[in-house]
């Protein structure tokens, strides 16, 4: 192997140019033996400089041994080796490699350099979950963790354009907590905060898979139920209702605090074009549960719908 280069009519020894970059380097044969390296790269494998030469690369990094073997079948088909990460130990490199050729152009080696990015790399994931954090917190009612009313209705547009073009049935179930107002009046936005957050996952806990749940108000919910039917969603609706009545919050040392919903159903209909077609309707029904005495679930007919 090459010890000394001639550059610019000088002589350069192997190890001074090694040492003189401002990265790792290694010089590698073809059977995966480490020739030449410099202080770099020893601290990047956290061993001594003069115990890494004559050892196997495996014995550093076994992901870097199988490169070796990839980049030695490229170079001798005359191609280029792309860079890439490579992990040693827990540090991530970002690793370029070129070929030492004999004087028959037969790549007898390969010389690489080798950049620390770990702390790159952590930052990357900082700030990746950082985004995914922000997406959450805009996406998701902070108090139930629920879709809020802007990512639920544009879900929902989604969801429902693909029903539609595939002829497939949907209901939108619209919850409006009873008497919400004075529970909040009575004992505190605290409890209610509280019962929100109880109904929230009663409903989670009823719902599918599947489904599409959003907090679209103060003690408003909206579900999106896909492949469902008016007589499947109205089961659904009245399984929820009696869900949420049966709801006991303590409120003291002595007393328990319920809360009922009423619940209006809407199922696809010619005139839902857009979400807030059915959206509507099931508002619309809601409110007709209302006048009914609350705590009930109602749907309205077809007529009535289109008022």
């Amino acid at each position: 192997m090459i010890k000394k280069l001639d550059l610019l009519q000088g002589n350069i020894d192997m190890e001074t140019l090694f040492e003189s970059m401002p990265v790792a380097m290694a010089l590698t044969d073809r059977e995966g033996r480490l020739l030449l390296v410099n202080h770099k790269m020893a601290l990047l494998s956290g061993q001594n400089l003069s115990d890494l030469i004559g050892r196997k690369v495996e014995e550093v990094s076994k992901e870097a041994a199988e490169n070796i073997k990839y980049e030695f079948r490229m170079f001798d088909a005359g191609l280029d080796v792309p860079n890439r990460e490579l992990k040693i130990g827990d540090k991530i490199c970002y690793t370029s490699v070129k070929p030492v050729r004999d004087n028959d152009g037969l790549a007898v080696g390969v010389m690489a350099a080798l950049t620390d990015i770990t702390k790159q790399k952590k930052i990357e994931r900082q700030l990746a979950e950082a985004n995914k954090q922000l997406k959450l917190l805009a996406d998701h009612d902070s108090l139930t963790n629920l879709l809020n009313a802007r990512a639920y209705y544009e879900v929902c547009e989604r969801m429902m354009s693909i029903a539609l073009r595939h002829n497939k049935p949907f209901s939108v179930l619209f919850v409006d907590l009873d008497h919400f107002k004075k529970i909040n009046d009575t004992h505190g936005h605290h409890v209610g905060d509280l019962l929100l957050k109880a109904v929230s996952a009663c409903i989670l806990e009823t719902c599918r898979d599947s489904d599409l749940i959003g907090r679209v108000g103060g003690e408003e919910f909206s579900l999106f139920l896909p492949e469902t039917g008016m007589s499947g969603a109205m089961i659904f609706a009245e399984k929820l209702r009696s869900n949420i009545e049966q709801l006991l919050h303590p409120v003291g040392t002595d007393k328990n605090i319920g809360i009922t919903a009423s619940i209006g159903v809407a199922s696809k209909l010619i005139h839902h074009k857009a979400i807030v077609d059915i959206q509507r309707d099931a508002d619309h029904a809601m409110y007709h549960a209302k006048h009914k005495g609350r705590n009930q679930v109602s749907c309205l007919s077809v007529a009535l719908c289109r008022t």
